[in-house]
């Protein structure tokens, strides 16, 4: 008797699962395409560019015209609205001699409208002053396509906590 019940416990159990499979399915989003992963790579190739090139109006370009987007520093400094984040990207250029970026791994994450990314970033920078050092980024943002043209949202970068040894 018990091993009938729990017979048709299991029995049921399957088909409860096998019956919501395709509602798990349907909530779980999609992988990106192909072209759209290229476009995602092309704008954060060019957001790289814009630091080597240290030229503001360039990563500007690649923000929302939204006065609601904003940066998040890696000090942890919050800069809001188009005006924010443009004074904060010009005083940290203006602040550097030379910055270049390499790009170690990203990934993409479909996410309502938009898109949402992950990486890390290593720049090679010389500041006003100082020695030349190297810095580790890790970032997340999101952006979405406007005016037929994908564009940052908001940003996040931070300097992972450094291990001690």
């Amino acid at each position: 008797m018990r091993r009938l019940r729990a017979s048709r416990l299991v029995i049921s159990c399957m088909l409860v699962l096998a019956g919501s499979a395709p509602a798990l399915r349907a909530e779980t989003p999609g992988a990106l395409d192909s072209l759209t992963v290229k476009e995602q790579r092309a704008l954060d190739a060019r957001f790289v560019e814009s630091h080597d090139q240290k030229s503001t109006d360039l990563l500007m370009s690649l923000f929302s015209e939204s006065p609601n987007v904003f940066l998040i520093a890696p000090a942890g400094i919050l800069f809001r609205g188009r005006k924010g984040v443009r004074d904060a990207v010009e005083a940290f250029f203006n602040s550097l001699e030379y910055i270049h970026g390499e790009i170690k791994d990203v990934s993409y994450l479909p996410a309502g409208d938009g898109v949402i990314g992950v990486g890390t970033v290593v720049f090679q920078r010389k500041p006003k002053g100082r020695p030349p050092e190297q810095k580790t980024v890790i970032w997340t943002d999101y952006r979405r396509r406007e005016r037929e043209k994908w564009v940052y949202v908001f940003r996040h970068a931070h300097w992972p906590l450094e291990t001690r040894r």
